[in-house]
């Protein structure tokens, strides 16, 4: 039987799995591009504190996906780039607050392919 810290773990990687899908879906169906990279923020910052979690770690409940990271790097090396995380992560203030400034498909479709390569690289 799992304890209340695994289920809580794998609540948080549900949750970066549904992010996913929805940013994938939206990229699909809509024009919404600052809603595809919202999600995949979020499922990059959720999947972050699902491997801390799992790692028997405590994380801050912030969205600074840089800080996650290097608290990640301190428990395995990850040949992800910092570039890519920060990639996504500068867009957080206009993800929440309107700037003026628009995301492009092309930008939506960068953010989707990082965040499979996170995907792929914390949960094998």
């Amino acid at each position: 039987m799992k304890d209340e810290r695994q289920l809580v773990a794998d609540e948080w990687l549900q949750f970066a799995k549904d992010d996913l899908e929805s940013a994938k879906i939206i990229l699909k169906e809509s024009d919404n591009y600052h809603i595809t990279v919202y999600h995949t923020h979020q499922s990059i910052e959720k999947l972050f504190k699902w491997f801390l979690l799992k790692n028997k770690q405590r994380f801050p409940f912030i969205h600074d996906l840089k800080e996650l990271f290097r608290s990640i790097n301190n428990i395995k090396k990850l040949s992800l780039q910092f570039d890519d995380i920060t990639y996504i992560d500068d867009f957080y203030p206009q993800l929440r607050y309107p700037t003026g400034e628009n995301i492009t498909k092309e930008e939506a479709e960068k953010s989707l392919i990082i965040v499979e390569k996170v995907f792929k690289e914390l949960t094998i």
